[in-house]
């Protein structure tokens, strides 16, 4: 007989399976393959950790929270590769701040499923 299977861990066939398509598509220097293949065994485990998570009262704003934090990283990055030239040590130079605009949404989005998929019950919250 078989072990039962815990509900909440991840499916192994499609994220082996996943990681041999990386594989390949590496080793055959498929860029675009091979840029799917690794959004898909980043994004699997993560939706599937969402769609089973057991939630508890504040996780959704915990979430957004974390999102909105996470949405700050590319204007920082932006402002930090700056720092090397001189007169910008002095006065900020924007455009290495707008030069991480357009990835702001995506940082908020990928902090927020982050944060779902991943974070754990804290401390004296239990699961409902």
């Amino acid at each position: 007989m078989s072990e039962p299977q815990d509900e909440h861990a991840p499916l192994w066939p499609p994220l082996l399976l996943t990681l041999g398509v990386l594989y390949v598509a590496t080793e055959t220097r498929h860029a675009k393959l091979a840029l799917t293949a690794l959004a898909a065994l980043v994004l699997l485990p993560t939706a599937w950790r969402v769609m089973t998570r057991r939630w508890v009262r504040g996780d959704v704003l915990r979430g957004l929270g974390a999102g909105y934090i996470a949405s700050h990283v590319p204007l920082l990055l932006g402002a930090c590769s700056t720092l090397e030239r001189p007169e910008c040590r002095i006065h900020l130079c924007m455009e290495g701040v707008l030069a991480g605009v357009p990835f702001v949404p995506w940082a908020g989005v990928l902090g927020t499923l982050l944060y779902w998929a991943w974070a754990g019950p804290g401390p004296g919250r239990r699961a409902r």
